[in-house]
């Protein structure tokens, strides 16, 4: 009887219904909202959800969220420019780790770095929209007023005609266009300057987000769960959209595309739709530096706090509590006792949980971290190298090993003393984690000022290009002494691929380390086996 009439009176039998306003027209990009749709989890959630499928004539998704007309919208970074401008607006997941905005180029006109584009006609779109595109200039050092943009949006015909020398795009769809039309092509992608945006934010309004969190919990996990389905199952998810959402499209160009977002998705290293709130501070920064945005970005209210399930618990027996009451009023006081009771041990039991899971985690991270920088220490590098470099092999991805060692560090040591000594390696490695590495890269201490960096999906030219802006950075920014003022350091690099090993890399990149100190240090070296 109790199940009875809990399943009829409880407002959570109903459908929720809702509406997600996609970003463009129908694609792979939004499997994991279809499958989502499609496999029943967003019904198990009690959700009824309409897809708004966007495109030129739609409304912007940013824009819809604000106005009401969806209560849920898949948006660029800027929404991070919405919430500095004290917009409602709220983030709940970011499934792109990386943006596939990228500029491509003709191969055959050697157009291949920012400043083989300096005073080229370039179509743009209207900020935020560009501004991945923007900021590769802006760290290259080029003055935007250098490049000849055009603001209109140009098609692949104007790319081959000559009308445009490069077009903005995806790195999912117009290379493979391009390709099938017998022209190959050079991507200019931001990631390979420092620029590293999130794409494909799924968002909401405040006033949902505070008003029910318990349904926008629910929309985000079974939309995530829509999207590790999708990557599981690539070709059942292409046949669902080719059936229901995209028919014109060819399953060799869904499938491309699959692959292509799933590699910037990277649902294997990253857990699915995690957002971290430093690489929120450092797109912000990109943002103001390209003044789209003005002021210090406040976290507070941007990132979605998501409901405990000890408060669901607790609402749960609320109500199953009140119904017994009212069905079984003569033994109401003994289960007013056995209730109370259960709830006292649940709530010591999880204490208990909770402090053994917080001992567990800082043995955990005192047996991995270097307790100073709080980077990785040598023995958790090879544990996450390992890792990293299997991954790589089986997608593919080249990988780059760097050895880096902080010039003169004893003169700092001798001079202001062991503790400013320690600042300055706290702020090394504060620069490097916010400014220059990615989330997935593995960066470690090694010992003393020696430090080490992995970079998955990093060739060798795009590991110079990494070595020059750090060299740059570190040229450029005084590092601050409690007491003392302020101090500028340099560093030496040696880089080598990992193409025969962790081992042989770093035997290889010390090498080319110790080639850039005999060159006069603050410069980086590759490893070359002929002057070894």
């Amino acid at each position: 009887m109790v199940i009875c009439l809990l399943t009829v009176s409880s407002p959570l039998s109903a459908l929720d219904k809702v509406s997600l306003q996609l970003r463009w027209s129908h694609q792979f990009q939004f499997a994991g909202y279809y499958m989502a749709l499609h496999k029943g989890y967003y019904q198990a959630a009690k959700i009824d959800v309409s897809l708004i499928e966007g495109g030129a004539n739609s409304q912007a998704p940013l824009e819809s969220i604000l106005q009401g007309d969806a209560d849920f919208a898949v948006s660029s970074s800027a929404v991070v420019i919405y919430h500095m401008q004290k917009k409602p607006v709220v983030a709940l997941a970011a499934i792109m780790q990386t943006s596939p905005v990228t500029w491509i180029t003709l191969s055959e006109r050697k157009l291949s770095t920012p400043h083989d584009l300096i005073g080229r006609n370039l179509p743009i779109l209207p900020p935020p929209e560009s501004a991945a595109l923007m900021a590769i200039f802006n760290r290259e050092g080029i003055q935007l007023s250098d490049i000849n943009f055009q603001p209109t949006r140009a098609t692949l015909k104007d790319l081959i005609s000559g009308k445009v020398d490069a077009i903005n795009g995806y790195i999912s769809n117009e290379p493979y266009r391009l390709k099938n039309m017998g022209y190959e092509v050079t991507l200019i992608e931001p990631k390979d300057y420092g620029v590293n945006f999130y794409s494909d934010v799924l968002i909401t309004r405040h006033s949902l987000a505070r008003s029910n969190p318990k349904l926008v919990k629910r929309f985000k996990q079974a939309s995530l769960k829509g999207w590790q389905y999708a990557l599981q199952n690539i070709d059942e998810s292409i046949r669902l959209i080719q059936q229901y959402y995209a028919p014109e499209k060819t399953y060799q160009e869904l499938k491309y595309e699959a692959q292509t977002l799933k590699a910037l998705i990277m649902p294997d290293l990253v857990e699915l739709g995690h957002m971290n709130p430093g690489r929120w501070q450092t797109i912000a920064e990109n943002y103001r530096a390209l003044g789209m945005a003005k002021g210090q970005l406040d976290l507070n209210g941007f990132l979605f706090d998501e409901p405990s399930r000890f408060d669901n618990w607790v609402i749960h027996v609320g109500i199953i509590s009140a119904a017994l009451i009212i069905m079984l009023s003569v033994i109401a006081s003994r289960f007013i006792y056995l209730s109370t009771s259960l709830r006292r041990e649940i709530k010591r039991r999880e204490f208990v949980e909770k402090r053994l899971i917080s001992v567990n985690n800082e043995l955990k991270a005192q047996s991995s971290t270097d307790p100073l920088t709080q980077i990785y220490n040598r023995r958790a590098f090879f544990e996450k190298a390992q890792t990293l470099l299997h991954f790589s092999e089986r997608k593919g991805f080249k990988t780059s090993l760097f050895m880096l060692d902080i010039d003169h560090f004893k003169r700092i040591n001798d001079r202001f003393g062991h503790q400013a000594g320690d600042q300055i390696l706290i702020q090394f490695c504060v620069l490097i984690k916010n400014e220059v590495i990615r989330d997935h890269d593995v960066f470690a201490r090694l010992g003393g000022e020696e430090f080490c960096i992995l970079m998955l999906d990093c060739s060798l030219s795009g590991a110079e290009q990494f070595a020059q802006r750090l060299i740059e950075k570190l040229s450029t920014t005084q590092l601050k002494v409690e007491g003392k003022g302020y101090i500028t350091i340099s560093a030496s690099i040696g880089i080598s691929d990992t193409d025969y090993g962790l081992e042989q890399a770093l035997k290889q990149a010390d090498i080319a380390l110790y080639q850039a100190k005999d060159a006069g240090r603050a410069t980086y070296t590759i490893y070359d086996a002929n002057q070894s």
